[in-house]
């Protein structure tokens, strides 16, 4: 597709998405494309000392969205960068970002967002001009400008940014928000490469600080019918996750984001800079807003950087689902005895529900559950007390309790009969080998490579037992909960690589281990973003010691209403530790 035919369909697209919201704004952004059509010269620059006049004629607008998110609480972690869409079709992701950053101040806010009508010269471009809006001025940070224009020649001073709604439909947000602060406003060419992006992040370190908020203007998969796109997200969630700039500097422009070289550089800069770590709180589609199939759709993300501690407050929408994945559980031998003091055991509820924050939680649950545990068992044979086992799972709101391990079976088919029990009579749902726990917005399918630990064998996952991950609903993601590896050792196997591969050829959306009681570290995104993988959460109610080297962690899934998924991980403290005098 040609450039003219590209800036024709987004024009179309732009037209559709938000004529039901402002038949003037359509108007303009159609006069901008038409203009660029014909190849018109650059828009004129305001007069040395002035400002860019408003581009938008209806505060309503922009009320009307900041009114959307009203009730939603900010961000209790103060944010070194937001992520959110240009379209206004989507002003409520719009809104949201920027009211999650909105509980601390910010002196600067530097917005990185796409060249969309080709205007400047170089790979990058920048203003000294301010800008009134409908809500009130922004003003430019002229001393940043400068030192950004004076540190690379790959940028230069444009007046581009007179009619891109790129930065344009931001700036009434940011001037709501953040009254006090200042903008460096950066336009990136599609044109750009890696070298390039490596170049303005290393340009643009020495100006972002603590009072320094980075705003991406990215819309997310391009010009793709829902299904189709819905993939393309899940590639780019997965990618983000991961963290892995390498990954993402191999997605493709449009089809998984409008600007490649925006997202590249936030990452980098939220790494290098801040430390920070990505969370996507929002992922939508434009399908989503029509009822009326369309073919050519456009994908939104709201993705906010921080570092999120056990107190996170967590300022996402009420739409999303959350769900929460934890390592090997056992109340039984030194555990039980752990907890039998009250104030350890609150001191245990509290380090998870603090990062639950109560929502549905899955346990790799290791052992028989019995009505009375006999003494005479061997340390080996994994047992628990029901009443102790049942009281914990409800407390902590664990909605499925995973028996696909080599615990579960411990004392034969009568004991895993009695855990079954246990578990149904207290409304928890179990799964085991090559089953599924059907939550409501997401399968997770239970797979053990272990047998039982009293007959140990291995390389029980075949390739029957691996196509139960396959669904006919593109749309339900899948979660592939394993119990594989060795213990002690966070790092996978030849044997673990080709499972994770032949999971990802049958559509896992993300693959979550257990077994080897310690977490490894990262996650690691497969082919191209189309998995992603957490190789081992480690132990979670666990009698092992952090001092025999064993470690755990959360693994949290986000799974929005078009059936895509963003994963983190969150630190766990080691709990038997936590709970013991």
């Amino acid at each position: 597709m040609t450039a003219n035919a590209r800036i024709a369909a987004m024009s179309a697209a732009w037209r559709c998405a938000v004529r039901c919201l402002a038949g003037l704004l359509a108007a303009t952004l159609l006069i901008a494309a038409a203009g660029t059509r014909a190849g018109a010269a650059s828009p004129p620059c305001p007069p040395p000392g002035e400002d860019y006049p408003p581009f938008y004629q209806d505060a309503e607008l922009f009320e009307t969205a900041i009114e959307k998110v009203a009730g939603q609480e900010p961000s209790n972690a103060k944010l070194s960068g937001v992520t959110v869409p240009h379209h206004l079709l989507a002003d409520r992701l719009v809104a949201l970002g920027l009211k999650a950053a909105s509980g601390f101040r910010y002196k600067r806010v530097v917005i990185l967002s796409p060249d969309h009508f080709r205007r400047s010269a170089k790979p990058f471009a920048t203003t000294a001009h301010g800008f009134r809006t409908v809500l009130g001025r922004v003003g430019a940070d002229t001393e940043a400008v400068g030192r950004l224009l004076a540190a690379s020649d790959l940028v230069e001073d444009s007046c581009l940014f007179d009619r891109d709604h790129g930065v344009r439909a931001l700036l009434p947000f940011v001037r709501h928000y953040f009254p006090e602060a200042l903008v460096v406003p950066v336009a990136i060419s599609i044109k750009t490469q890696r070298a390039d992006w490596d170049a303005l992040a290393a340009a643009l370190a020495p100006l972002v600080d603590d009072d320094t908020l980075v705003l991406e203007s990215t819309d997310f998969s391009h010009y793709l019918p829902q299904h189709a796109a819905r993939l393309r997200d899940q590639q780019t969630l997965n990618v983000i996750a991961s963290g892995s700039l390498d990954r993402l500097s191999g997605l493709e422009q449009p089809a998984h984001l409008d600007s490649l070289g925006a997202l590249y550089v936030q990452m980098r800069l939220q790494q290098d800079v801040y430390g920070a770590a990505p969370l996507v709180i929002a992922n939508d589609n434009a399908q989503q807003y029509d009822a009326k199939p369309s073919e050519s759709t456009t994908s939104y993300m709201v993705i906010l950087f921080g570092r999120f501690g056990p107190d996170f407050n967590d300022p996402g929408p009420d739409d999303v689902a959350v769900y929460y994945l934890a390592g090997d559980t056992n109340f039984g031998r030194s555990m039980k005895l752990a907890l039998l003091d009250a104030e350890a055991a609150d001191r245990v509820a509290g380090a998870v529900l603090a990062r639950t924050k109560g929502r549905p939680l899955v346990v790799n649950l290791e052992g028989v559950i019995l009505p009375n545990v006999p003494q005479a068992l061997d340390d080996m044979t994994l047992a628990m007390p029901e009443d102790l086992t049942v009281a914990w799972l409800k407390r902590l709101n664990v909605v499925g309790a995973g028996l696909a391990n080599n615990h579960a079976m411990d004392l034969g088919p009568s004991g895993y009969d009695e855990t079954t029990r246990a578990l149904g009579a207290a409304g928890i749902t179990w799964f085991g080998q090559g089953e599924a726990l059907e939550l409501p917005d997401v399968d997770i399918v239970g797979l053990s490579d272990l047998d039982t630990n009293g007959s140990p064998q291995v390389d029980l996952i075949t390739e029957a037992m691996l196509d139960r991950l396959i669904r006919e609903d593109g749309a339900r993601p899948v979660i592939a909960y394993v119990h594989w590896g060795r213990e002690y050792v966070a790092e996978p196997s030849g044997r673990e690589k080709a499972l994770a591969d032949a999971m990802r050829l049958r559509s896992a959306t993300v693959i979550v281990g257990a077994h080897p009681h310690v977490a490894s570290e990262g996650i690691v995104a497969h082919g191209g973003g189309d998995t992603a993988e957490v190789y081992s959460l480690g132990n979670f109610l666990f009698d092992q010691t952090a001092g025999r080297g064993s470690s755990g962690q959360l693994v949290e899934l986000r799974v929005f209403r078009q059936g895509t998924v963003f994963v983190r991980t969150l630190e766990l403290p080691n709990l038997f530790d936590l709970a013991r005098p």
